[in-house]
């Protein structure tokens, strides 16, 4: 068994018009092969867990599956797709929580902060460090951020149920309000662990002007791609086109 582990939730689900696994089956392409090739095992979970009525509060079961089997662990979205020559971000870093800031649209951030306020009264949230919970790096020793979060949704299940009817997210501001509260120790990698909203970018473009290099952005600056901001037909489209111009690097 290996020592780090990347982690992926990837459930089709009735509460959602498209299949998961319409998309995600290019992100398991990509970071099934990735894994293999630096050695790093990698768990898919496709089945929602009974106490769940969304399928995303299955990132918090982690622990439940893993034990503390694994040194270094990486959440990652069914939506990511990772670079076919990425470096290892498990040598980044050592007892911290890693993340990328969300800036993608502050004001979602700042209607979600004040919404999910309510079980956090006494924590006052930093937007310059607000992190994106679809791609996160910890230790064993963060267990406990997910136990307060399961904790957090049995004793809140249906306020937290309705919350995600409001447009402001499910688990990713409450990840957020956990870390600052319990002043669990950061730290921030670059935005190119974590390419959000890509087409606001304008990187799936290349430089047209001087026409020397028709490289996309995202491939050329990224080592992994968060396929967010757009609907989920756009989403298949892109990720399906985009595996299959790559897919021979990844052999």
């Amino acid at each position: 068994m290996n020592k780090n582990l990347i982690y992926m939730v990837a459930i089709n689900h009735h509460t959602s018009n498209t299949k998961n696994s319409d998309y995600s089956q290019y992100s398991i392409n990509t970071w099934s092969s990735w894994c293999k090739k630096n050695d790093i095992d990698f768990i898919v979970i496709d089945k929602n867990n009974n106490r769940y009525n969304y399928p995303v509060w299955n990132k918090d079961t982690i622990f439940d599956i893993i034990g503390d089997k694994y040194d270094k662990i990486g959440y990652v979205d069914s939506d990511t797709m990772i670079k076919w020559d990425a470096p290892n971000p498990f040598d980044l870093y050592d007892d911290e929580w890693c993340g990328v800031v969300d800036s993608s649209s502050l004001r979602w951030i700042y209607n979600s902060i004040n919404l999910y306020k309510v079980f956090y009264p006494d924590v006052n949230l930093d937007t310059d460090n607000y992190i994106n919970s679809g791609v996160s790096f910890f230790t064993k020793e963060h267990k406990f951020i997910y136990d307060n979060l399961i904790k957090l949704y049995e004793e809140n299940t249906e306020q937290l149920d309705d919350f995600a009817k409001k447009g402001c997210g499910k688990v990713q501001t409450l990840l957020n309000y956990e870390l600052t509260k319990n002043n669990v120790k950061m730290k921030i990698l670059s935005p190119s662990w974590n390419l959000v909203s890509i087409h606001k970018k304008e990187m799936f473009t290349h430089n047209w002007q001087l026409n020397e290099d028709e490289t996309p952005f995202f491939m050329k600056y990224a080592h992994l791609w968060h396929f967010t901001g757009f609907n989920l037909e756009d989403r298949v489209n892109v990720m399906r086109k985009i595996w299959e111009a790559l897919s021979e690097k990844y052999d």
